[in-house]
């Protein structure tokens, strides 16, 4: 006889999809609405006032909240339960013309402007530092950034603010392929429009001479472009291992919830930041967000031929990340113990434990 499959998930996966941070507001339609998947009692909720009987009026009564309708305005494209169902989604013109989803794009466009502009300031500041204090600055400037921008965009949009978020997400399920390409498109976008103001706020030749405080890689200096690769790989392969795990997946929001996830994440990009800035002259480290690379650059207007390095990494980190991550999901299922069978059943007992 085979166990009950009386699972427990843990963190439990609720039919309402309330999301992580990068994922946002929406409804999952792989999960279809279960009642009374939302239950939150208020009992222990004092308002200070009693009754004849001294009790208070929460305490009188408690509230069962179940699910309600969740508001358009506030409602974005849901994953695809598949990929055929997601390439049969993305060429319906009604899911590009989505207001909601050019509205949370708008958002991606203005915070990643602000990003990339506050990054770069801060790369061109810490490029006068004695190399003992590049690293920690980057440390705290990054966490303190990062998790910011999360917090005050995360309800609107998902705080994706880097196409590697959007191309992970996507290549793990909890993005539509139309979202995460509208956001990549504005990101890279507004992160270029950032660097430019940047370059204008510092003239050319500071600039030029600070890199815009983007990502660069001297071409003649010590570290390949072979190396560079590498390194950009395993950096993006280890953010999103982590940031996955504290704050990606929506099943950890029950586990960290809104407030610890995206403060975790932000640690975690300041780690590989500061971690990789000064390991070689003429390397600035991880960029581990391509599209900021791409705006920096863009802004000062000066390119190279390895700028690739940038971008091809975090797409195969990315998709490294998703076979991993469906061979192995980030949650686990406990089963019950299966019930004794009783002894008509099995026609002997061994001990307490016969089955």
């Amino acid at each position: 006889m085979p166990p009950q499959q009386n699972s427990i998930l843990r963190p439990r996966a609720p039919s309402i999809f309330p999301g992580s941070y990068a994922v946002g507001p929406q409804v999952q339609s792989a999960w279809p609405l279960e009642a009374d998947a939302f239950r939150v009692d208020t009992g222990a909720l004092s308002l200070g006032k009693t009754d004849s009987t001294g009790e208070t009026a929460a305490e009188k009564r408690r509230l069962r909240l179940a699910p309600e309708p969740v508001p358009r305005d506030s409602v974005l494209i849901a994953p695809s339960d598949s990929w055929r169902g997601a390439l049969r989604e993305s060429v319906n013109l009604s899911v590009w013309t989505d207001p909601q989803l050019w509205k949370a794009g708008l958002i991606e466009f203005a915070s990643s402007m602000a990003l990339a502009f506050i990054t770069g300031a801060i790369g061109v500041t810490v490029s006068g530092y004695p190399p003992y204090m590049i690293g920690p600055a980057l440390f705290v400037a990054s966490t303190v950034v990062i998790s910011l921008f999360i917090y005050a965009f995360s309800t609107s949009s998902g705080a994706h603010l880097n196409p590697l978020i959007s191309i992970a997400t996507m290549f793990t399920g909890l993005s539509h392929p139309v979202r995460s390409i509208i956001y990549v498109a504005c990101q890279v976008a507004g992160s270029c429009v950032g660097g430019g103001f940047l370059r204008v706020g510092l003239g050319y030749a500071r600039a030029l001479e600070v890199h815009n405080g983007g990502c660069f890689l001297d071409p003649n200096g010590p570290v390949t472009v072979g190396q560079a690769a590498a390194i950009e790989f395993i950096a993006a392969f280890s953010m999103l291992m982590i940031a996955f795990g504290v704050g990606l997946d929506p099943r950890q929001k029950q586990l960290y919830g809104a407030t610890l996830g995206p403060l975790l994440v932000g640690m975690t990009v300041g780690l590989i930041v500061s971690g990789t800035s000064t390991l070689n002259p003429g390397y600035t480290g991880a960029g581990i967000s391509p599209g900021r690379c791409l705006g920096l650059a863009a802004g000062l207007g000066k390119f190279y031929s390895h700028d690739w390095v940038w971008w091809v990494p975090d797409v195969a980190a990315a998709a490294l990340h998703a076979l991993l991550y469906f061979a192995a999901p980030p949650y686990t299922r406990e089963l019950r113990c299966p019930e004794p069978k009783s002894k008509s059943q099995t026609g002997s007992v061994v001990g307490d434990g016969a089955v």
